[in-house]
């Protein structure tokens, strides 16, 4: 089979999962070192990938933008390879009408049709289990010869830092800074409660002079609010001006230690060697267990219903409110500690 020499490769659509798959871009451009390699996703993934080299180009696609638009917008990239680390029948179809000669992904989703190359998901044992997500898309490139697998990374571009430290400057918060996630674009199940987030901002302010900043994603002001109107000492907020994903990255690259809900941010933290203390309930963290050095997983392993995977909780939030602030803050300080 010939050599492609022209391969867009879909990108996941959440944040933690584009981060996750950064390992399997790499080994792509190891793979193909000649070919140009282009991204096709949104906006905010076009904007995490900055800087990275296992990328020459980035097409964006609206998430609504219909599928005759991308396969448009592919069309014009006279691509001849597109590599599908999506799941969905819908992402399938813009290459699909495009043309792509090949077409390569996971069968699922009813759309086998619409690839050339189609290959089952991971099942360990023949069954269907949680599954760690950069290994999922590891495999799926392996599948293409692309064996030679890394860490998940990403890169601070010189002009992220910069607008970084000039909004910081602006703001008034210096160093030492601790960062807070506490909202969850999966839904409020795995959102600790506001309050016990602002028990660990307060302890962290008055023992170690820290500078809170919550890092909040649109959508997010009222958790944030109550955050806010929990805590005694100062804190910087995002709410009324969201930070862009390069700011993002820039910001928590600066932070000495980052609490967060089991987000896209904390997995920024890893890749960027910041110390992480991640509150987890609904969601099994095999998941996300490659990768995890530096992070501290605070989880109650005695709640029968965890792991659910459900975005609101049908009883009363228990995996997450029987974590108690005090042990949280004792993770906070050991990682502080680290990060001295």
């Amino acid at each position: 089979m010939t050599e492609p020499s022209r391969i867009v490769v879909r990108v996941p659509n959440p944040l933690g999962d584009q981060i996750m798959a950064t390992a399997a871009l790499d080994a792509l451009r190891r793979r193909f070192p000649r070919a140009h390699i282009a991204g096709h996703g949104g906006a905010v993934a076009s904007q995490l990938y900055a800087g990275m080299d296992c990328f020459d180009g980035f097409l964006v696609s609206g998430r609504r933008e219909s599928v005759w638009r991308q396969a448009a917008l592919l069309r014009r990239g006279h691509f001849d390879l597109c590599v599908l680390l999506t799941g969905s029948f819908r992402s399938a179809l813009p290459p699909f009408l495009a043309r792509i000669p090949r077409r390569a992904g996971y069968r699922r989703s009813g759309r086998s049709l619409l690839l050339t190359e189609r290959w089952p998901r991971p099942k360990p044992g023949g069954k269907a289990q949680p599954y760690p997500t950069k290994r999922y898309y590891l495999d799926l490139v392996a599948r293409l010869g692309a064996t030679e697998a890394g860490r998940a990374r990403l890169v601070v571009t010189a002009e992220e830092k910069a607008r970084a430290a000039a909004w910081m400057e602006r703001e008034g918060l210096g160093e030492p800074l601790l960062s807070m996630c506490v909202g969850a674009a999966f839904g409020p199940s795995k959102m600790w409660p506001a309050e016990s987030f602002a028990a660990v901002g307060d302890a962290m302010a008055e023992r170690h002079g820290a500078r809170v900043v919550l890092l909040v994603a649109p959508g997010e002001r009222e958790v944030a609010l109550r955050v806010r109107a929990a805590m005694r000492s100062p804190l910087v907020d995002t709410w009324t001006e969201p930070l862009d994903v390069g700011m993002l990255k820039a910001v928590i690259a600066r932070s000495r230690v980052l609490v967060t809900n089991d987000t896209g941010p904390r997995h920024i933290a890893a890749c960027l060697g910041v110390p992480v203390v991640c509150l987890m309930g609904p969601t099994s963290p095999v998941y996300t267990e490659d990768g995890a050095e530096g992070q501290v997983i605070l989880r109650r392993d005695d709640v029968e219903c965890s792991p659910c995977h459900l975005p609101v909780c049908p009883i009363d939030h228990r995996c997450m409110t029987r974590i108690m602030p005090a042990d949280a803050l004792a993770a906070v300080e050991r990682q502080w500690r680290v990060n001295g």
